[in-house]
């Protein structure tokens, strides 16, 4: 079974909206740096990606610990 990244129109109408822009910049990085576009492309996926899971453990994180806090009150451990 194809990856349906790799298959024609998966973005599924997100393409007015986010494609021109991300094209831009991907064209723009790519002459700026004189690296081809697709590793300049593949290089955007991996610090996106590791950015992407950064902010998720930071907001489980401060999701647990508010939780946390809430439980404390609720349990009249901590007054406000």
């Amino acid at each position: 079974m194809p990856l349906p990244v790799l298959e024609p129109g998966w973005t599924h109408g997100l393409e007015p909206v986010i494609g021109p822009s991300m094209r831009t910049a991907l064209r723009w990085g790519s002459e700026h740096t004189g690296l081809p576009i697709i590793l300049v492309a593949a290089i955007a996926m991996v610090v996106s990606w590791r950015a992407f899971k950064r902010s998720l453990r930071f907001v489980i994180e401060v999701v647990v610990a508010v939780a946390l806090l809430a439980v404390a009150t609720r349990l009249g451990w901590i007054t406000w």
